[in-house]
């Protein structure tokens, strides 16, 4: 059976990280669960910190950018397979893991990408879940196709799009699957309305930027 390593980058997280985490350490799914915690200023150091017992934490002083933060966390993993999570997910447990990797181990994908469905809870999320699967942080994938993405780590918001780009170029079966009953705190929930829009805004011109250096032939 295949090692499998849970990789989680956390910044400003501190109303669900500690929830998210006592989930995935009761799932009992994983060989290893790798914590980022990318500067946060808040308390999601110190949340962490209290649910560090069965888990590698990682704590950067400084802000690097979601892309910075799970490539640390990459390096860090030693599983044959990396399941990738973002923080902020509700609802989650054994099923959504077991459904993630289940097209690796049945042999039907190298990478399988979760999408988000509330069942109504949160239309509009699921609407551009839907549209815009290739944009999801939960994703499962064998870490050795990762060993030379190192690119990714400056590319902040823009993850998920170099590391479609990335695998796309290895030319890997990438399978969407649903994940029904999981939400996500958004962030004007995390950060009040106007701090959480503004962030939206900046991560939705991060990601633009990096869709559109791909369309023109650069990843650099």
């Amino acid at each position: 059976m295949p090692t499998i390593s849970c990789v989680i980058p956390a910044y400003n997280e501190e109303k669900n990280i500690k929830p998210l985490l006592q989930a995935v350490k009761e799932s009992g799914f994983f060989e290893e669960i790798i914590v980022v915690n990318d500067g946060s200023t808040d308390r999601t150091a110190e949340f962490i910190q209290q649910e560090e017992f069965g888990i590698i934490f990682i704590n950067l002083q400084e802000n690097v950018g979601k892309a910075g933060a799970v490539w640390e966390g990459f390096c860090k993993a030693k599983g044959d397979i990396i399941l990738m999570l973002d923080a902020d997910l509700v609802g989650i447990g054994r099923h959504t893991f077991a459904e993630l990797v289940r097209p690796l181990l049945s042999k039907t994908a190298e990478v399988c990408v979760g999408v988000i469905n509330s069942g109504g809870h949160m239309p509009w999320i699921d609407f551009f879940q839907k549209r815009l699967h290739m944009l999801s942080g939960q994703q499962a994938f064998w870490r050795h196709l990762v060993a030379d993405a190192e690119h990714i780590k400056d590319k902040r918001f823009g993850l998920e799009t170099y590391l479609r780009d990335h695998f796309r170029s290895k030319g890997v079966r990438i399978e969407t699957i649903k994940l029904a009953g999981i939400t996500h705190l958004l962030k004007e929930q995390k950060m009040g309305l106007a701090k959480g829009f503004v962030k939206r805004i900046k991560m939705f011109k991060e990601i633009a930027v990096s869709i559109i250096l791909l369309l023109f032939g650069s990843n650099k």
